[in-house]
This record gives C-alpha cells, structure tokens and sequence, in this order.
C-alpha cells in the first residue's frame, strides 16, 4: 500500500510541474530512485514500480502507445539476493554494499571458514592440496593486474566456486552487477580499507535465489507531420536491484537518462515534430541488453524506417562534454551536430568512439539502424554502487545539450523541404 501511496503523490507532484527544465528532470530523477523502487530491480518488485511510472509519464502527456501496446512483455533469468547478507571477520562486521559485495553469480553459501590469505604470486590450482573443507582463499587484489595474473585468477575462482566460496580484498570501492547465471559457491568482494586486520577467519551467509524475471518495455510515440520516416529516443530503466538489505539507487545510471527521455518526450508533446518519434523505456540492460535485443527480435516499429535512434545513458553532468558511442560511423552527422553545438554553445565538447556494445543502441546499430549512444563526462562518479544517488549528480551543461539534441533532430535535412 505504501508503495502504491508514494507513487501516486510522486505522479501528482509531476502532473502539475512537468515541463522541459531541468527541475522536472531532478524530481524524476528523485522518483526513480525512492526506496520503493527497490533500485529498479527483481526483488520487491522494483522493475514493475518504476515500469509503472514511467507508463504514467507517457500516460499524462497524451503520448501515443506503439500499436496499441505501452507495454511490451518478455523474460529471462537472473540471480537475487532476496535476504540479507552477513560478512563477519573476526575483529569487523561488514555492511552490505558499503564494505563488501557479493559477485552477481554467486551461490548459497553459509558457514564459518579459516581464511588463507594469498597474494599476485600464490593462487594456483595446486592449492587444493594446501585447502581443507572449511578453508577458502582470501586472495588479495592489489598487484593483480597484468592480462595473464586476471586471466590466472579467473580460472582459479571457477575452479575453486565448485568446492568452496573465494573472497577478494580489493584495494578500494568494489562494483555490482547482475547475472543470469548461479555459482555453487559465493564470491564475496571486500573494500579492503574497511578492514582493521588481516582476516583469519571469516563468517559468510549468503542465500541466493535463480528466477524467470517477467520484464517489460515501455513504450510510447508521438505522431509527427510525416509517418514516411521516424526517429527513436531510448533509455534503460532498470538498474542493479538489491543485494540483500543494500539498495543500489542507479541515479546516474539511468534514472537521469529515462529523465532525460521523459524530457524529450515532453518537449515534442507540445513541439510536433516533422517525423514520427519512438520513445522506448527498456527493460533488462543490465543484465546484458535483454530489452532491447527482444524489441529488435520482435519490433513493433518498421526499423528500416528509422533515420537516427539516439540513446541516453548517464546524463547527470556534461561538465566536460557529452561521448557518442558509434559517432564515427557517421561522420556527416557528427559534422552536423558539431556546427549545431558551436551555434548554440551546447556543451564543452563532444567526443566520438566507435562501435561498443555497452547500451541499448548497440542492437539496433546491428540490425542496420542508425544509432548512436550518448553519455555525459563531468562530475558524476559513482557507478554500480550505492553510492550512486542524486545528489551525486551536477546536471552541468543539461540545457546545452538538451537543446542540441533536439535541433538535431528539429533540423534534420528531409524535415527542412
């Protein structure tokens, strides 16, 4: 009920205050990091809360739905960590997602164990001989960073995840993910700086949980003078979820590139654009691009009709300038958008990279869609932890590149004949 109380008050606040401006942005943002989004995840149904939202969003400003559907349904695995998770040492009580993480594919795992603490130079196979039952290695990180020593570990963490959870100390901030997959055994990741000791012995008491996450994409369109093309705006909604009793609030990543959108979409509500424009609200990013390599598999837009998607993934501080991935593909349009930005003084600078298949354009770009992703580079940085909440984020330069994203699309050459 209290989820559903706050997500009503939230809905009215925005009713009445929504327009293109970066206020409007922050309290979305705010939104989609409550506690009752449970970090936009697969436990307490965070997923469905914020998908809600987001359909409301689109709901309020008479943005159309994609042939008849706000919703486009579909699902896929993943590991949870439904209750809470206990990491003691014998001098330090450990606080969940603040001092210690358990890695995204990690088993059930329960028990007190003597820790043996290795370095860079001794975790080998051959160490079975040296572990016992109740034993685990306690490897420390720091040194460990040529391609051969990663690859070394990787392989010595697998085989040991088949007999005996692995426990990292890393020299500093640890980061979560999500995954599809369950290890028999954990893998637990210390902040080392939160330790007082060396560890001798160590309690670890983690429940983990495989399930069919039932996920969807939102949808939402505004018809333009002309259905004979069409541009698309993305953005993943989903974040990282719950570990335990930790909420991983995905601030930056990406409630501000679903605010972004809901910006967008705002704008071109009440500026009719010369083409049609797709608002899609993905799903299951995070846990490697599902929504959005569903969508491609079952589109519900014609995508050779596509003339630019642009997708938006941390936005929350262009202090030095905005990156597009796959900008160099196109560099007639990056010429474009560098003679828009200079005109209006958008942002520092805009870089261009390659292709990368980190978001949700990548799918599209495959398929033969123009596209290209955006991502801010200032001020914002934390990343896959919890310490990624809104007042992490500086909005520097959010008019200016607002302003140049929708002149490039408000000037595209076919929408001036």
């Amino acid at each position: 009920m209290r989820v559903i109380f706050v997500l009503c008050a939230h809905l009215l606040i925005w009713f009445s205050a929504f327009g293109q401006d970066l206020e409007s942005v922050k309290s979305m943002v705010s939104d989609l990091t409550d506690s009752t989004m449970a970090g936009r995840g697969y436990v307490q149904s965070g997923g469905d809360v914020a998908s809600t939202y987001i359909a409301a969003k689109f709901d309020s400003l008479s943005v159309e739905t994609i042939q008849g559907k706000r919703f486009q349904p579909f699902s896929f695995n993943v590991n949870t960590f439904p209750t809470s998770i206990t990491c003691i040492t014998q001098t330090d009580t450990l606080v969940q997602g603040r001092d210690f993480i358990v890695q995204a594919g990690s088993g059930t795992t329960k028990g007190y164990y003597r820790a043996v603490n290795l370095d860079s130079t001794h975790f080998q196979m051959a160490l079975d001989t040296v572990l016992g039952g109740r034993d685990v290695a306690v490897i420390k990180m720091e040194g460990i960073n040529s391609a051969d020593e990663v690859a070394h570990l990787f392989d010595f963490q697998n085989h040991q995840l088949h007999i005996r959870p692995v426990v990292l100390v890393q020299p500093g901030k640890t980061t979560w993910s999500v995954s599809p997959r369950t290890s028999q055994y954990a893998t637990v990741e210390i902040d080392g700086r939160s330790l007082t000791d060396t560890i001798a012995d160590i309690l670890i008491d983690v429940v983990s949980e495989e399930i069919t996450y039932e996920a969807r994409n939102v949808l939402g369109k505004i018809a333009g003078e002309s259905s004979d093309s069409c541009f698309v705006f993305t953005a993943h909604y989903d974040h990282l979820g719950m570990m335990g009793d930790a909420i991983f609030p995905g601030a930056s990543d990406n409630a501000s590139g679903v605010a972004t959108m809901l910006d967008l979409s705002g704008y071109y509500a009440k500026n009719k654009p010369c083409y049609d424009i797709y608002f899609i609200a993905f799903a299951g990013e995070e846990a490697g691009l599902v929504g959005s390599k569903y969508f491609v598999d079952h589109p519900l837009i014609e995508l050779s009709q596509v003339s630019f998607l642009i997708n938006v993934d941390l936005m929350g501080s262009a202090a030095k300038g905005i990156t597009l991935v796959n900008g160099k593909l196109y560099p007639d349009r990056m010429k474009r958008l560098a003679e828009i930005n200079e005109e209006i003084e958008g942002v520092p600078r805009i870089k261009l990279r390659g292709k990368a298949a980190n978001s949700d354009h990548y799918w599209f770009s495959e398929r033969g869609v123009p596209s290209v992703f955006i991502y801010t580079e200032g001020n914002a940085k934390a990343y896959h932890d919890v310490n990624d909440t809104p007042d992490g984020l500086d909005w520097a330069n959010y008019d200016g590149m607002f302003t140049l994203i929708t002149e490039f699309i408000n000037t595209w050459p076919s929408c001036q004949n």
